[in-house]
């Protein structure tokens, strides 16, 4: 008798994952191995909203900091192995294994911290640290894509702005044949810096075009 086929597959619904995480990935399925990366043709990114209003989430911001892969940068999170009687994790990246910090002792099956949660896969922390500068958004939109396709994006900036916070400094580039840096400031009157796409510009140039403030990178070099 001829074999027996093997059973559909669901659909993956990419939509109700966007809904869930507020993130949107170039792939789904993460490579088994380094040999599979370098299969891939298009690259591993993330379009990924911070300010987006999800449903699955703990009602308050977590009063502690995250636990780290001591490997990695890897977060404790749902996806995790645990160990509660040797109070140990596993992390899901590297596999290495870790201890759990003298916080999650207490833990077990019916007693999780919240980002060990099978329905919060995303969760905010209160860090202790010093009090951050406002957020910067910088939106960069390419003009040279079709005159809708233009339009459909100025949309969705549009959006993206009364999601933000009123003390978020935005910013706007839009590049073409030429990169134009928007002045926000004055609305009455647009203003924008224009430079040449066909031209390098070296940091202090730049800065100096764009009348910025300009720190040169040490001696020894480094990062400015």
């Amino acid at each position: 008798p001829p074999p027996a086929p093997h059973p559909a597959r669901p659909l993956m619904d990419f939509s109700a994952l966007e809904e869930t995480d507020g993130c949107r990935w170039s792939w789904m399925l993460w490579p088994w191995s380094r040999l599979d990366a370098t299969r891939c043709v298009v690259p591993f990114a993330c379009l990924y909203s911070p300010l987006r209003a999800l449903p699955n989430m703990p009602p308050a911001p977590l009063p502690y900091p995250p636990v780290t892969c001591k490997a990695c940068p890897a977060v404790l999170n749902p996806y995790c192995r645990i160990d509660l009687g040797s109070k140990l994790w596993v992390c899901p990246l590297c596999s290495t294994r870790n201890f759990l910090p003298q916080l999650y002792h207490d833990i077990s099956e019916t007693n999780l911290p919240a980002e060990l949660i099978p329905q919060y896969t995303t969760v905010e922390y209160v860090l202790p640290r010093n009090a951050a500068p406002a957020p910067v958004v910088l939106f960069v939109l390419d003009t040279c894509a079709r005159e809708e396709e233009v339009k459909v994006a100025a949309e969705y900036v549009v959006k993206a702005l009364a999601l933000l916070d009123e003390t978020t400094v935005v910013g706007l580039i839009t590049f073409g044949k030429n990169v134009a840096v928007h002045v926000m400031a004055h609305s009455e009157c647009p203003t924008a810096y224009v430079l040449r796409g066909d031209k390098d510009y070296a940091p202090p140039k730049l800065a100096e075009l764009l009348a910025l403030g300009y720190a040169a990178p040490p001696a020894g070099g480094g990062a400015p």
